[in-house]
């Protein structure tokens, strides 16, 4: 039996490792004067970052008071300093995988993807892993508050028979000398990295309040070297690339199902504009509907919004899980397309050139009423609205080149994320509503990147020779 394209649980035991209070059998005393002086310095810092960072992403002070249990960057500032100390191998089996560097560079990367943290080079380290522990009093943290290190991550894995292995990882305060978070993970080989970034999430939530994102996955178009186009995803690193559609035509807009289990995108494999949902753990297609652009699930999975064709004319529908009309929910002569459910459900936003300039709109689902969101420029389009409600992304043209923007759905602060020669569209907010996946051509070739929601930390996620687009981001994997 093929194993489904994506897991839909996670085959992994999962631990707390119970946190012991006060600090390593490290005497304080041992602490420089200087060091002492830096904790003070490090922490005051950090402190002023958890407000600023969360106020200047749209929190107020109450609410990042409220929300915040640790320590957060805030844009534009310097970020926290970590090391992520090469794993040690606590078994008795070589490390024929390469764990002990693999998986600490993938817990590195993830966290600097996110933008709030500074990774210390692994080329300074100090201290040998393979000589050292990994709990408290088992090394000696003068080793990393010496390179500058605020905050440092260790941890160990052991292999056994039949691919298995079990991860142990924790998070030290390194001036403070104390543990933040432990955890250990239990699983097959090829859930190795997966375990990673599951440990990268939570201690963004120990951090910040809200999980990380880096349990999830990107799905997004590539074009081949035949000129075809074929929805595939991968992880939010770029690996593990699993390919969808093979049917050597054209597909376009991929959009995840509400729960992560399938897709629903557009494809012209029939001769005609079809709309088809792909379940990803039976690894089934399925025909839903004729089609003419992006659908999206409702949030409880119940409807599909889809712009269909109807004697010439282009209106946004509601489809049931068959593929059965339900509601005609636009009825003008111009051209709807993109819609967008908001998070409860009440709400859709959709692009439509029906007052002559391509603008985004807002409709309320259940009196039909429309009113307009966007009047800044001639061509505003491809909406996504926010898990969180707070905000809309879109692409709007500024002199002559995509960029991409967000907007409250009362039509107030909007803001340009990107501001380049180049074009960056197709904007996919992450489950978290802090990150942005999207396409740009700034490489020369389209490929997908990610962002903070203030725009910054962008980072490309693809490399396909011939240019990916149309991403979006999965909601969180159970």
């Amino acid at each position: 039996m093929a194993r489904p394209l994506a897991s839909t649980g996670f085959p992994v035991s999962e631990e707390d490792h119970p946190i012991m209070q006060g600090t390593t059998a490290l005497p304080a005393a041992r602490q420089t004067p200087n060091t002492a002086r830096g904790a003070v310095r490090a922490f005051a810092r950090v402190t002023a970052w958890i407000l600023a960072g969360l106020m200047l992403c749209g929190l107020s002070a109450g609410a990042a008071r409220a929300q915040v249990t640790g320590i957060i960057v805030g844009p534009g500032a310097e970020r926290y300093r970590l090391a992520v100390s090469p794993l040690k191998n606590l078994g008795s089996r070589p490390d024929t995988e390469r764990l002990s560097e693999r998986i600490a560079d993938v817990i590195a990367d993830d966290l600097d993807r996110s933008g709030w943290f500074k990774i210390v080079d692994r080329s300074a380290y100090i201290e040998d892993p393979r000589k050292t522990g990994i709990r408290l009093g088992s090394f000696d943290f003068r080793d990393w508050t010496t390179l500058g290190a605020e905050g440092l991550i260790k941890g160990g894995f052991e292999t056994y028979g039949g691919g298995r292995l079990r991860f142990e990882f924790w998070l030290y305060d390194a001036f403070r000398q104390t543990q933040v978070i432990g955890k250990a993970y239990s699983g097959e080989m090829r859930d190795a990295r997966r375990m990673a970034h599951r440990f990268v999430d939570e201690i963004i939530l120990k951090l910040t309040g809200t999980r990380g994102v880096f349990d999830t996955r990107i799905a997004y178009v590539s074009t081949g070297k035949d000129r075809f186009k074929e929805v595939y995803f991968s992880h939010l690193d770029g690996t593990e690339k699993k390919r969808v559609t093979n049917n050597r035509t054209i597909n376009m807009f991929p959009w995840w199902r509400r729960d992560g289990k399938g897709l629903v995108y557009l494809s012209v494999k029939t001769g005609k504009w079809q709309v088809f949902g792909f379940d990803l753990v039976t690894n089934r297609e399925t025909p839903i509907a004729r089609g003419d652009g992006r659908g999206q699930w409702s949030p409880d999975g119940r409807h599909l919004a889809t712009p269909l064709e109807r004697n010439g004319n282009h209106d946004i529908y509601r489809l049931n899980r068959a593929g059965h009309v339900v509601e005609r929910l636009t009825h003008h002569p111009g051209i709807d397309t993109s819609p967008t459910w908001s998070p409860k459900g009440d709400r859709i936003a959709f692009s439509s050139d029906r007052h002559g300039s391509l603008q985004v709109y807002v409709l309320e689902v259940a009196t039909g009423a429309i009113r307009r969101l966007t009047f800044k420029g001639s061509y505003n389009t491809s909406p996504d609205w926010s898990p969180s409600g707070e905000l809309i992304a879109f692409t709007g043209r500024t002199n002559g080149v995509m960029n991409i923007f967000t907007i409250r759905p009362d039509g107030s602060d909007l803001r340009m994320l990107t501001a380049n020669r180049h074009n960056d569209e197709d904007p996919s907010w992450a489950p978290d509503s802090r990150f942005l996946a999207f396409t740009s051509d700034r490489s020369g070739s389209r490929r997908i990147y990610t962002m903070r929601r203030d725009g910054e930390s962008q980072r490309r996620l693809t490399g396909s020779a011939a240019g990916d687009t149309n991403p979006s981001w999965s909601p969180r994997l159970q």
